[in-house]
């Protein structure tokens, strides 16, 4: 059976997902196969040449014409595919390459902050940008302050559920003690 023109595309785009990740040696690239929906690639990131348990998903779409202007990316993602998304428990990205140029964008779809100061993750609305080296090298910059940030939340909750906050906001008990 021939593939039709949309399949095409679509595994076109997934290989120039891999293409641009590949670029970097400290990222191991595994294409997930599923029932078209869901992301398309898992990402790990490795520091000397070993996984991190850092991991990141991409999500990859394709457009046959060109981009003139970042605002004016739109694209739709079906609600079993966004229902599915809105679970994943790590960064994950949406790759947009048009056929006619061959060039990529990126944008963070659950870009959730953990902030220190608050009780609960932010979700915060991401801008499209340009995929290219330094595209790549901001997403993995951003992938690992993430799991930074979220360490030092895990951490927040951690030492909060180990000590009792009295109504006025003095800390009770042995958490008195810490400097």
């Amino acid at each position: 059976m021939k593939p039709n023109l949309q399949d095409f595309i679509a595994e076109r785009a997934e290989y120039l997902a891999v293409m641009y990740l590949t670029r970097r040696n400290d990222l191991v690239i595994e294409r997930i196969k599923s029932a078209d929906y869901g992301f398309d690639i898992l990402v790990t990131i490795l520091r000397d040449n070993l996984p991190t348990g850092r991991v990141f998903g991409v999500e990859v779409k394709a457009q046959d014409t060109a981009i003139s202007n970042l605002q004016d990316i739109s694209l739709s993602i079906a609600r079993q595919t966004t229902e599915y998304l809105h679970n994943v428990p790590f960064p994950l990205y949406i790759f947009l390459f048009t056929m006619e140029d061959d060039k990529g964008y990126y944008k963070w779809l659950n870009n959730v902050i953990a902030d220190s100061n608050q009780v609960s993750p932010v979700l915060q609305k991401e801008q499209w940008h340009s995929l290219d080296e330094n595209g790549i090298r901001q997403i993995v910059d951003d992938v690992n302050a993430w799991y930074d940030a979220k360490s030092h939340f895990a951490v927040k909750i951690l030492w909060l559920d180990n000590y009792t906050i009295a109504p006025n906001k003095n800390l009770t008990g042995d958490a008195a003690k810490i400097p």
